[in-house]
């Protein structure tokens, strides 16, 4: 498939291109078009390195692509064109932060989720291959720490742009039946305490945290891990696959409730 990139300032766009059209690693599939009007310097430092071809709009990206890539920073840039895409019924793969908010990505998991179209996205963090064993040992009454880097100033939408990050990896590890979250501000950091029936998970973040640590303690027993970050082709990869095999990778609801718990976090803290 010929996929669209919309999106050039981040450095997800370079890994598209790298995993797709340097390191050829998924035949038949090719980033082909590209619109950054985010950061037309390094969309054409893309186009020229990748041999790709610029477009003028989203909606050119779209209408000349068999597949569309967001990789817009804000996630309030996201909406519109994830809609535009999923209207002309093409395969999506949506960056984090899904959405700026919960009635947004309601809007664009529904429509897809109604009509069965390709959806992935989201955080890559999630799909790294250290954290499925450690949700093997979550369960009934186990309480689940993890500690990641965001920063409530970010430029580009606070603390969704990297909370989201952590609020889907605790999706991860403990599953999406949460049933409330609050949530408080030290300075910088953030923590979060994420309520479930029977279990709980704690996340705390603060712009200095570089590594991605997690602990789960069942009874007398903790367990800490340090999960290795090499994320660069997750999500590509994940995109190819869902290309290939026609069926997406997670439920379409995933999205909805990371984006209701990052809603929470925000509301509960004052971010």
């Amino acid at each position: 498939m010929k996929i669209g990139l919309i999106g050039a300032q981040n450095s997800h766009s370079r890994h598209f291109c790298e995993v797709f059209n340097k390191d050829m690693r998924h035949a038949g599939h090719s980033i082909a078009y590209l619109y950054g009007g985010d950061d037309p310097g390094e969309a054409a430092k893309l186009c020229e390195g990748y041999g790709v071809i610029a477009c003028g709009s989203e909606d050119e990206a779209i209408e000349r692509s068999d597949a569309i890539a967001i990789t817009y920073r804000n996630g309030a840039d996201h909406h519109a064109p994830a809609m535009k895409a999923l209207r002309a019924g093409k395969p999506l793969f949506n960056d984090k932060p899904f959405a700026a908010s919960a009635r947004e990505a309601r809007e664009i998991v529904d429509y897809a989720g109604g009509r069965g179209l390709l959806l992935t996205g989201g955080s890559s963090i999630k799909s790294l291959p250290g954290i499925a064993p450690i949700a093997a040992t979550v369960g009934p009454g186990s309480t689940v720490v993890v500690s990641f880097a965001a920063d409530i100033d970010s430029e580009y939408g606070g603390y969704r742009f990297y909370g989201a990050h952590s609020a889907e990896t605790a999706l991860a590890l403990c599953g999406e039946g949460f049933l409330s979250v609050s949530a408080m501000r030290n300075s910088g950091a953030v923590i979060s305490t994420v309520h479930y029936a029977d279990r709980q998970c704690i996340i705390v973040t603060a712009p200095q945290l570089g590594d991605l640590a997690v602990s789960v303690t069942n009874g007398r027993r903790t367990e800490r891990y340090n999960v290795e970050k090499s994320y660069q082709s997750i999500c590509p990869d994940e995109f190819a696959k869902m290309l290939d095999s026609g069926e997406v990778p997670r439920g379409y609801g995933f999205y909805l409730r990371a984006a209701e718990l990052l809603d929470g976090i925000v509301e509960s803290a004052g971010l």
